[in-house]
């Protein structure tokens, strides 16, 4: 019975050699293979950044449109006030230039008169 056994274990000891897994031979990989390579790692590199930097532009100008937008929006708002503020020291002079006119025809109908 220990010669069965015996026979059995031998049988997996040969088996499991048998099974070592040989790696496939690397190929050597010359000088214009590996510049090749690592110009793609250069490039994908460039563009990951190109990428980013698009982005962030991206975010700056949009930011600076809201910005300009927002700047036009208060000038706007000045140049109305502005506007109405004249208008009224307009008006007033207009007054003004009525009540002086006024003002010298009564003075020269009551020099006419006398």
């Amino acid at each position: 019975m220990q010669a069965k056994y015996w026979v059995l274990g031998m049988m997996m000891a040969a088996a499991l050699a048998g099974c070592k897994r040989e790696e496939p031979a690397t190929p050597k990989v010359g000088p214009a293979e590996r510049a090749g390579r690592e110009i793609d790692k250069a490039t994908a590199k460039a563009t990951t950044e190109l990428e980013k930097a698009n982005e962030q532009l991206s975010g700056a100008a949009k930011e600076t449109g809201e910005q300009l937008n927002k700047a036009a929006g208060e000038a706007g708002q000045k140049l109305n006030q502005a506007t109405e503020e004249l208008g009224r020291k307009v008006e007033r002079a207009g007054e003004k230039m009525q009540e002086t006119a006024r003002e010298r025809r009564e003075e020269h109908k009551e020099g006419a008169g006398h």
